[in-house]
């Protein structure tokens, strides 16, 4: 590693590849965005343009457009276990699920949610996600970006 001036070294830093990924999402994820998307013009249309619905969809697209496809496989947003080939960012109560390819240079985003994490509640985001993801709503775009879908099932 190259020395910093007074015998310190420093730390490693990953290289980002300069080439953009394509983002994508699922009807699913889509239909949630446009309907986010909906919500806000409505609201700036009546002058509330520093509402919830304009903070949430902000929200939404600086993650969708800018922090995810910065570095879309950091392991800071790696979920594990049986959601291991997944990603996922928290921004406020909002969870962006999805899947990458840096070969492919492809994003897919799969699950967008609103609804409150709060642990074995049936509208916890993870648990209206794991379903989906179990019943193969997904298999097409883990398909299409050729991410394999763990087996494991959760106890």
């Amino acid at each position: 590693m190259p020395a910093t001036g007074k015998g310190e070294k420093s730390e490693p830093t990953r290289s980002i590849s300069p080439l953009p990924y394509t983002v994508e999402m699922t009807a699913t994820a889509e239909g949630v965005y446009a309907d986010l998307y909906r919500k806000c013009k409505a609201a700036e249309k009546l002058g509330h343009s520093e509402s919830v619905h304009c903070t949430t969809f902000h929200m939404v697209q600086e993650a969708v457009k800018k922090i995810i496809p910065h570095d879309p496989i950091d392991k800071r947003y790696a979920l594990r276990g049986h959601l291991s080939n997944i990603f996922r960012l928290r921004k406020g109560r909002l969870r962006i699920l999805w899947i990458a390819s840096s070969a492919m240079r492809r994003i897919c985003i799969l699950f967008i949610s609103e609804t409150v994490r709060k642990e074995g509640d049936p509208n916890d985001p993870y648990e209206i996600f794991q379903g989906q993801l179990e019943s193969g709503v997904f298999d097409e775009a883990l398909g299409h970006v050729r991410v394999k879908r763990t087996n494991a099932k959760r106890k």
